[in-house]
Parts: structure tokens; sequence; C-alpha cells
């Protein structure tokens, strides 16, 4: 029960109300047949919009689906005030009927409504996608979630560099693109190498500087696996080598974390007296 928290405003000062509420909506279960989308003010789907509705609708469960708000109209249908790609995946999925919070109002406050709807949501950041899949036993989040706790790092929200510590990062999705691309071993000693030398490297367990220890590590399994590696890489300077790289010119077709890459592997291949690996 630690987990669960109620529902506290206590620390929200100085709120003051824009108007009423307005009538209370009610519940309802309402045929899909009978929705209409309003094209007034809504948005068409794009083919973005269509990946979604195909991924709500193969993926449908109803503890997923949150009801549609939607306001009536004339002959007894109902304009879709939020909610369209839910309703097109229900329809898709063959549901039909689908539970909707009807409101009474007008066109222009559901254009009104959709807007500020639209403009209220807040993003949900990689950080609390990676939690949630992680308590959902999600085989990827479990197996990446082992690998950051033993390499020291916690994939947290956004927040000010001045606020990281040791191991944080926002890199969620490169993360996960990593342990796609290559193996938990590769990722793990790529965390080790940034998060534990010298003071951490702080703000640094970024997506360019994991896909360049990544990349040369995958390549260049002997320094990866060398016992003297974080040792040497007490020495090496990452926050000038990004700085280095983040203003380094490219040329067309060559990515910015293999400059650093290179950097890196230069850099062992003299501290560890190792040869560099034949282009």
């Amino acid at each position: 029960m630690e987990a669960l928290r109620e529902i506290d405003v206590s620390d929200f000062a100085g709120v003051s109300w824009a108007g009423q509420p307005g009538p209370a909506p009610q519940v309802q279960w309402i045929e899909v047949a009978s929705l209409r989308i309003d094209d007034r003010y809504q948005r068409p789907i794009s083919q973005r919009g269509k990946m979604q509705v195909r991924r709500i609708a193969e993926r449908f469960r109803w503890s997923r689906f949150a009801p549609l708000i939607v306001a009536p109209i004339e002959g007894g249908l109902y304009a879709v005030i939020d909610g369209q790609h839910r309703g097109h995946a229900a329809r898709l999925r063959g549901i039909k009927s689908v539970p909707c919070m009807v409101v009474i109002v007008d066109t222009a406050e559901q254009a009104e409504a959709f807007a500020e709807i639209n403009t209220q949501q807040l993003a949900v950041t990689g950080a609390v996608l990676h939690k949630s899949r992680v308590v959902a036993g999600e085989h990827k989040a479990v197996q990446l979630q082992a690998v950051c706790d033993e390499a020291g790092c916690r994939i947290v929200t956004p927040r000010a560099q001045s606020e990281l510590k040791r191991g944080d990062t926002f890199a969620a999705a490169t993360l996960y693109k990593m342990m796609e691309s290559y193996s938990e071993g590769t990722l793990q000693r790529a965390l080790e190498a940034i998060i534990q030398v010298g003071d951490g490297n702080v703000g640094l367990v970024r997506a360019n500087v994991v896909s360049a220890y990544c990349g040369l590590f995958e390549g260049r399994q002997d320094l990866r696996d060398h016992p003297g590696l974080i040792d040497a890489l007490d020495d090496f300077d990452l926050q000038e080598a990004f700085v280095s790289m983040q203003r380094s010119q490219l040329n067309r077709g060559q990515h910015r974390w293999r400059l650093l890459a290179d950097e890196v592997e230069a850099f062992l291949g003299r501290k560890l007296r190792l040869p560099r690996a034949a282009a």
C-alpha cells in the first residue's frame, strides 16, 4: 500500500476559477454508428494517426480504453469532441458500442473543448512509460531495467541538469534502441564506462554518448572486456569530447556519435597500448 497515494491538492495555492463547470455530463454507452466527426474543428486522421488506430484496435482491451467525450447533435447523433482515434479503432475491431461522456454544448463550445483538451494533454515521458512497462512485466523493459540496475543507471523524467545525479538519464528511447541493436553485455558495459568512472560524468548519459560507446564496444570486444577499461577512462575527459563532437561538422552520411566513438577508441588504444582495429 506504500505505493498508493490519495489525491492531495494541499500544495496548490493561488488557483482562480475561469468560470462555472457547466451542466454535469452523463456517461452512456453509445453505438459507434451514431458517432460523427465534425471537420469544422476536428483534425483529419494522418498516416501516423492511422498507425495509432491500428495499434489500439490490434491491442484492444477495455482497461486501456478511455471514454469518448461527445455532444448530442441533430438526428439522434453525437459529435466526437475527444476520442476519434479510439472510436475508429473500436469500429475497426468490430465493437458496436463504446462508453461516452455526454456533454450538452453547442458547436462553438465543442470546438473550444477540443482545443483545450488537446492543449492540456501532457505527453507521457519515456521514463514513465518505462516504469509502467516494468510493472506490467514486459520482457524487454524488465531486461533493460536489469541492465540499468547492474550499471548504476536510472531512467528519470526530464529535469534541470543541475538536479541530475550520477547515472541519471532521459534517454529511455535510446536505451531501448541499443537493446535491440546490441547485446545486453555491450549496453551494460557502455553504461558502466560512462557512469562508473571519475565523477560519474553526471548529465552525460545521453543518446549520442551511449550510442558511441555501444557502437565501439560491439566492434571492439577487446576494449569492452579489458580489465583496465574503467581505470583507463578515469583519465578521459568525456565532457570535453562531447562538446567537441557537438561542434564538429559532419560529412554526408556520417553519424555524430561515430566521432566520439573514434576519439574514445584512439584514447583507449594509447592508454591500454592496444592496436586500433583495421578499417
